[in-house]
């Protein structure tokens, strides 16, 4: 599902230019699968070699409780298998906490969407979108290395079997990235 921020479909709004995502909600074979996503329950981690989170509007706000999530994505990596994020949906690393209690990115560098991006997007909607930012939360998780480009600037790190893009316009980079990693895992 697509928040209304992030649809290209919602009337005057910010990313009616999105062709890849227009593509995508318009195919005869791939807009079905966004109306039958499995729900996070029916998820078999054993199924996929990777999991790609995407960004968006939304996570910040939805990702923060879900519980559910959390433990999926760290299912993920303690089984061995590739975690990628990119944009705000690197805000789920905020709260991802492995089965010892320890933060995902815990003696990590990773990246996500920065407060220079999200003064842009504020700006351009004349208003503070948000209560809390990835990078600002970040910068108090101890034992966490959050590294960020100006905005809008493509930038992708991986570090092991995590993998993160800074904003939409680090797709190709992060997905390189991902496909290194399930190259050597």
């Amino acid at each position: 599902m697509i928040d209304t921020h992030s649809d290209p479909r919602t009337p005057n709004g910010a990313y009616a230019d999105d062709l890849i995502t227009l593509g995508f909600v318009n195919h005869a074979k791939f807009a079905p699968l966004l109306k039958n996503t499995l729900p996070i329950a029916s998820v078999n981690v054993d199924d996929y070699d990777a999991v790609w989170v995407a960004g968006g509007g939304g996570p910040l706000l939805t990702f923060k409780d879900d519980v559910a999530l959390h433990k999926l994505i760290a299912d993920f990596y303690e089984s061995g298998r590739i975690v990628a994020t990119i944009c705000h949906g690197s805000s789920l690393l905020l709260w991802t906490r492995l089965s010892n209690g320890r933060l995902l990115v815990e003696g990590k560098k990773w990246t996500g969407f920065s407060d220079e991006e999200e003064e842009e997007v504020n700006a351009a909607f004349g208003m503070k979108l948000n209560d809390y930012t990835i990078q600002g939360e970040a910068a108090g998780l101890a034992g966490t290395t959050f590294l960020c480009r100006g905005a809008d600037e493509p930038f992708a790190i991986r570090d092991g079997r995590l993998t993160t893009g800074q904003q939409q316009y680090s797709s190709e980079l992060t997905a390189q990235l991902v496909l290194e990693a399930l190259d050597e895992y």
